[in-house]
């Protein structure tokens, strides 16, 4: 049933591309090497048993991608989750040797499968694909063993607490060259400061489990901050928002384009918005700057800015107009006279957007331009606030800042 084709990455199964066999028995294939898995070390613990499955019907996926295209790369962002799963089995303390047992006994059940629909006549098609298999599993556990190794060396007690006693010491105001000394952990100059917020959900979170999209979504964070920064990034990531700590070099020059474009690389990576409150500070105001950094990064989340990073020089106005004051909620207030009226505010909003043209707005809305008329005038009569005066209008874009902030302010807090 196994026949090979001058093109190596062309061998079928009953007459089928072999990966197209693969992918149309995947379920069964996987049950069948779980089940292996099972009469060994695995035994009825359920937990384990479904970490197990992914386990092998993602590595099922890769080979399967391999055989249609054997020259695509297979590396740390083409495998990232594995990577990220075997970093998760290190910092479970789990044993490497158990762990490279389950990628051997899933890949032989996987070859079983497939000695078992090969004739007699078709052991050397065989042979080949064993070969390709044996190849595929080689790269496969390099990456696994690498990822297991980086998270168990750095999940040593003394080194994650020497982080963490840095890390602690830059946000608190607390003496960091004590820590620093105490620890061996060397202080930069500057830091790039980072409150971060990543969407849910992130790619392959449907198929993943949930621990091990928070571990490969940490590192994928952490990979593009090592890219920018001149030292050991110090972060404190935990499900979908962290704060991280950059140490920079003495030119200044690149700092901010170099954050935005690293956040940038985030959001491609995970498929999903990442949004940044950013500032940069020396050792002894980071924790002021981080601060900064968290108001930024709620001011641009409430009111809808894009993926990216943001400093304090990309919201000027925004951050000015939102401060915490009196002014702000009374702002805020007049603007729930419209709670009843959700198509007012939307009105009100388009109306802001498409630069005060009542002609776009209605355009944009599908309704006649005599009803945004109506609609301003009434928002004017139940908030205190004409949109078509121009005096009044920079009260009104505080207004909508400060009705966002506030309503976001009630939710979870990061």
């Amino acid at each position: 049933m196994l026949v090979t084709t001058p093109n190596p990455g062309a061998w079928t199964v009953d007459g089928e591309p072999a990966a197209d066999w693969l992918d149309r028995h995947r379920r069964d294939v996987v049950q069948a090497a779980l089940a292996d898995l099972r009469e060994g070390t695995v035994g009825d613990d359920a937990e384990r048993a479904s970490q197990l499955r992914w386990i092998i019907d993602y590595t099922l996926g890769l080979f399967i991608r391999h055989l249609r295209d054997p020259a695509a790369a297979i590396d740390e962002v083409t495998a990232s989750e594995l990577v990220a799963s075997a970093a998760t089995r290190a910092g479970e303390g789990y044993p490497v040797e158990s762990l490279l047992d389950t990628y051997l006994g899933g890949s032989a059940a996987i070859w079983r499968r497939l000695a078992d629909h090969a004739r007699p006549e078709e052991l050397s098609a065989l042979t080949e694909l064993t070969t390709e298999l044996f190849e595929f599993l080689r790269r496969i556990m390099a990456l696994v063993v690498r990822g297991f190794q980086r998270e168990a060396a750095q999940l040593t007690v003394d080194e994650r607490d020497a982080r963490f006693a840095v890390y602690s010491a830059l946000l608190t105001g607390a003496d960091p060259a004590q820590a620093s000394a105490r620890w061996g952990v060397a202080l930069g100059a500057r830091y790039l400061v980072l409150a971060l917020r990543v969407d849910e959900p992130g790619r392959n979170a449907r198929d993943a489990p949930a621990h091990v999209n928070a571990a490969w979504r940490a590192n994928s964070i952490l990979r593009a901050l090592d890219g920018i920064g001149e030292g050991e990034v110090l972060a404190l990531i935990r499900g979908s928002s962290g704060t991280a700590l950059v140490p920079l070099g003495p030119d200044a020059d690149d700092d901010q384009a170099g954050a935005k474009a690293a956040i940038a690389r985030i959001a491609t990576d995970l498929g999903v918005a990442v949004h940044a409150g950013a500032a940069i500070a020396d050792v002894d105001a980071l924790a002021p700057a981080a601060t900064q950094a968290e108001e930024i990064l709620a001011l641009v989340t409430a009111i809808g800015h894009p993926s990216g990073a943001w400093f304090l020089d990309d919201v000027l106005l925004q951050y000015q107009l939102t401060r915490p004051s009196a002014a702000r909620d009374l702002l805020a207030e007049r603007m729930h006279a419209l709670d009843a009226h959700p198509d007012w505010l939307q009105t009100l909003r388009t109306y802001l957007r498409t630069g005060w043209d009542r002609i776009s707005t209605a355009r944009e809305l599908h309704i006649h331009p005599n009803t945004v008329d109506y609609r301003l005038r009434r928002i004017a009569e139940m908030s205190g606030l004409d949109a078509g005066d121009l005096g009044q209008r920079p009260a009104i874009l505080a207004a909508l800042y400060a009705l966002d902030l506030v309503a976001a302010s009630r939710g979870p807090v990061l």
